[in-house]
């Protein structure tokens, strides 16, 4: 019933958030180097750098919840099996008692 609220918020916020981006990388056209304690990457413009380093965030924010999300994955597959062990012997116990 409300998915087409949902729809419509969701591309409202990614076409503001795509406007927001070009306004600023449009606004933002002077070249900047970046030092990282010893290496000096060569010049690009802000919008460049923040773009690159949102990416790099993205994909590890990523990488980092693909593990946490197969750890729980893994756990609950093993509550599962336990669960499962438990109620084949209540089972046995019930029809033996």
């Amino acid at each position: 019933m409300l998915g087409w609220l949902r729809a419509v918020f969701t591309f409202s916020l990614v076409a503001a958030s795509i406007f927001t981006g070009a306004v600023f990388a449009a606004q933002n056209t002077s070249q900047v180097p970046l030092s990282l304690f010893v290496v000096t990457l060569p010049e690009q413009t802000m919008a460049v750098w923040l773009l690159l380093f949102l990416v790099a965030g993205l994909a590890a924010g990523s990488l980092i919840s693909t593990v946490v999300v197969l750890r729980q994955r893994a756990g609950l597959a093993a509550l599962k099996r336990e669960n499962i062990r438990l109620k084949q012997r209540m089972d046995r116990l019930s029809a033996n008692g």
